[in-house]
């Protein structure tokens, strides 16, 4: 079954969608709020108009009270309009109704009287919602309320309105609220819309840029016109770049030098093969095939070295991984197999290493060709023998390798590190790369390598060479388990 391609998502759809949803979320949260909001602002002038009727009752009783019956009072109450009822009552604090409506709820319970103070409270009257202010007052020594009503000279005055006029208010403070919302909602989605299709045209314009250059041109993206959210990206976009254009250039230098270096070889094969073939001496045909051996195994040395170059140039390049390596394992191990190629060649290798572990922060793979390289050199270049020696000090690994050979001049010594440089001589028909590769590798370890002539021979006899790397310990990883003998 074909798996469908996931859809790619628009960076100006996605920061468009999680700006509406906000808006689309905090619009109706803004609505369920302004209502009570309007609602307690509608209620504070009825409230108000309340408290003082109110009031103006318990004024009456203070200024019109007279010897007429209690059902005569005439006082002036407040009364219902078309949009509301209007109840009220005047009770004794025993509880015996003296004016008004006799079904009026009671205010809430609180410990103690406070007189001649206005409060409201919210009620229910046949099954509709009301807002009652009510008062205590105190009516002090009325000769006839307290004749009749003795002991208590205090009066409970309640005013009680149902609420269709402060929902109206209500509901044209969340109108007046509302609508101018829904009028700058849309403008305000086509100003962020604006917004972000002008914030976005330098990122459209990098995309251009990148989409109409060469598919040749490599050449770093210009980052001086880019936003400063953006320089980040460009600047990573241009280091990938860097690091594509020098890889490509290791590739064509592998190539060039590959050519190059095996054009002669081949040609050396080619005219030792045809000699081989037009004689019929067995003893001119055994010859040319020697050289032709001679030869093809020269040219696998130099393919060798020429990938090992490549490969070391290339790992220069990223950040290598170094963990705690025995030195003098990885040395015994490259001596063990150069063993056989000095063998061969009649010579005689030594190894003096100490018997305990010198740790270092190293590649394991790229210090054993590092030590392979040097120890094949002097293989290559010695007399009788060659000595591979391993020391440390407080601080520092010490990696020796000396020879008996010819040695190399103090002024061809920082030459020998060129690629394809080889010193002249007898057997001066090396690769001149694995010196390279040596001081490639070191470069990567931050290692130092010296030569010297091989100070441990006889005066008078050949110089020889010494080949010194040093490297940092690792004195926290260091052990002093013996190492395998």
């Amino acid at each position: 079954m074909r798996l469908k391609a996931a859809a790619q998502k628009s960076l100006f759809g996605q920061i468009m969608l999680w700006m509406f949803i906000p808006l689309m979320i905090l619009w109706p949260m803004s609505l369920l709020i302004s209502y009570p909001i309007g609602r307690s602002i509608a209620d504070s002038p009825f409230d108000q108009s309340l408290k003082l009727s109110v009031s103006n009752l318990a004024q009456q009783m203070h200024s019109s009270f007279t010897e007429r019956a209690l059902s005569t009072w005439g006082l002036s109450v407040p009364t219902s309009d078309i949009q509301d009822q209007v109840y009220y009552q005047i009770m004794t604090a025993g509880g015996e109704v003296i004016a008004g409506n006799v079904n009026m709820p009671q205010p809430p319970s609180i410990d103690g009287i406070v007189v001649n103070q206005p409060q409201v409270y919210n009620g229910s009257m046949y099954h509709e919602s009301v807002r009652i202010a009510y008062m205590w007052v105190d009516l002090g020594n009325q000769a006839v309320l307290n004749s009749r009503f003795q002991p208590n000279s205090v009066v409970l005055i309640q005013v009680a309105e149902t609420l269709n006029k402060r929902e109206a208010l209500a509901r044209e403070i969340l109108q007046g609220v509302t609508l101018p919302q829904l009028i700058f909602l849309p403008i305000a989605v086509l100003l962020i819309w604006f917004g972000l299709t002008r914030g976005i045209m330098p990122l459209n314009r990098l995309q251009d840029s990148i989409l109409q250059r060469d598919t040749h041109d490599l050449s770093d993206v210009p980052s001086a016109d880019a936003p400063e959210e953006l320089q980040p990206l460009v600047r990573s976009f241009n280091g990938v770049l860097h690091r594509l254009r020098r890889h490509i250039d290791l590739q064509k230098r592998f190539l060039t030098d590959t050519a190059h270096q095996i054009k002669t070889p081949l040609a050396g094969l080619r005219t030792q093969a045809e000699l081989a073939l037009r004689t019929n001496s067995p003893e001119e045909q055994r010859s040319s095939l020697e050289h032709i051996a001679a030869a093809s195994e020269r040219t696998a040395r130099l393919v060798n070295q020429l990938i090992a170059l490549s490969r070391t140039e290339h790992l220069a390049e990223e950040r290598l991984e170094l963990v705690e390596v025995d030195v003098v394992a990885i040395a015994r191990d490259q001596t063990i197999f150069a063993a056989d190629r000095a063998l061969q060649n009649g010579l005689h290798i030594e190894l003096d290493v100490p018997d305990t572990k010198i740790m270092v922060n190293a590649h394991a793979v790229m210090l054993g060709e590092l030590m392979k390289n040097l120890i094949d050199n002097a293989i290559f270049y010695t007399g009788t023998s060659v000595t591979v020696r391993v020391t440390a000090d407080a601080d520092h690994a010490h990696f020796y390798v000396l020879d008996d050979g010819p040695g190399i001049a103090p002024d061809e010594r920082e030459q020998v590190f060129e690629p394809f440089y080889s010193v002249l001589g007898e057997q001066g028909n090396g690769s001149g790369l694995g010196l390279a590769i040596v001081r490639q590798i070191a470069v990567m370890h931050g290692a130092d390598i010296g030569i010297n002539y091989n100070t441990e021979l006889p005066m008078g006899g050949p110089h020889g060479c010494q080949f010194h790397v040093t490297l940092l310990r690792a004195h926290e990883a260091e052990s002093a388990i013996p190492a395998k003998s």
